[in-house]
């Protein structure tokens, strides 16, 4: 039986009236929270020198950011080392097995070595993640070597976020018995 066509714009209706009232009963949720209150999940440390820079923040999705440049030079992992330490210590787990490195990505322009790291939370619910950033500016050269001049400065960029899929994330699993199988004529 095929449904006729002002059943099936019924239904388009209800859905979409449906789906209009549930983004205006979010909106209106999203804007009652207080703009004073904590961003909910555990506390963001900020690097030693730069507790005073403001984060940026949305609390409904568990979300915290700040970042800032590091006098050091390239390649530091003086920031990594700390949250290393700070985080492994209160019961945090880097999401990658081993120490990360720093990577190059290049264009015609310019350089940029990237570090980045993760540590996910004892709960499973909350992930950091730190990424780093030094930038070398390509010189083209009258016999066609390339020289680099590197920014001053490493960007360092320190993210709060609720995890995606915290059931994904150190689950381990059951491993199933394995089970004899017995074969016909032996």
């Amino acid at each position: 039986m095929r449904p006729n066509r002002r059943e099936l714009m019924r239904t388009v209706f209800v859905i979409a009236a449906a789906w209009v009232l549930i983004v205006l009963v979010l909106t209106k949720l999203q804007r009652s929270a207080k703009p004073g209150r904590a961003p909910t999940g555990p506390p963001l440390v900020h690097y030693p020198g730069y507790e005073d820079v403001e984060e940026q923040t949305a609390e409904n999705l568990g979300f915290r950011k700040y970042w800032f440049t590091l006098n050091e030079d390239y390649p530091s992992k003086s920031v990594y080392y700390f949250y290393k330490n700070l985080l492994e210590a209160e019961g945090w787990r880097p999401l990658a097995e081993g120490e990360p490195q720093w990577a190059r990505k290049a264009t015609d322009e310019e350089a940029r070595d990237l570090f980045n790291a993760v540590w996910v939370s004892p709960d499973n619910l909350f992930q950091i993640e730190l990424q780093m950033l030094s930038t070398v500016r390509l010189v083209q050269q009258q016999d066609a070597a390339v020289l680099g001049e590197r920014e001053p400065g490493i960007q360092v960029f320190v993210t709060q976020r609720r995890a995606l899929h915290p059931g994904l994330i150190f689950q381990p699993r059951a491993r199933e018995p394995q089970r004899d199988v017995e074969r016909p004529g032996l």
